[in-house]
């Protein structure tokens, strides 16, 4: 029985992975706001782009309101920065203190936009006491002709 719902989920998973591809794949010819309402369109990745793991440890007291800021902040800067590819944080399950955020950026332009943009200095300036370390790590995709289609529903 087990092994039959790991299919399932992997299959379900497939599907998910599959529509979404599509859709980044259509989003890249040009059909970005019309299948995503509320989302920018967005630019493309450019030579000078970023992909960076941001390894986060909160404090356990404020990992809620840590949670909210960072949400808040992800979702904003999906919806309005053009350069903003993808803004996807998790949660280690057996430590949910520890949160690593994927993120890619469009150009070195676009990050430093995104560093100077209000809702991200709200929220570094409101979670610097929460934070118990930070681990930034910029990444090298090992196929650069995948991408990740990010955006809020």
């Amino acid at each position: 029985m087990a092994i039959k719902k790991i299919g399932i989920a992997r299959g379900i998973s497939a599907a998910l992975l599959l529509g979404g591809l599509l859709a980044c794949g259509r989003a890249a010819r040009g059909l970005q706001q019309s299948e995503h309402p509320g989302m920018c369109a967005k630019e493309a990745m450019d030579t000078d782009g970023i992909v960076r793991l941001s390894k986060i440890e909160i404090y356990p007291q404020y990992l809620e309101a840590y949670k909210k800021y960072a949400t808040e902040v992800g979702e904003i800067s999906l919806r309005t920065e053009p350069g903003v590819l993808t803004m996807y944080a998790v949660s280690e399950k057996e430590n949910p203190c520890r949160i690593t955020i994927i993120e890619t950026y469009a150009s070195r332009e676009a990050y430093r936009k995104h560093i100077a943009s209000t809702h991200f200095r709200k929220y570094k300036q409101g979670t610097l006491h929460m934070v118990k370390s930070l681990e930034l790590t910029d990444q090298t995709p090992l196929n650069p002709s995948n991408r990740i289609c990010n955006f809020m529903e």
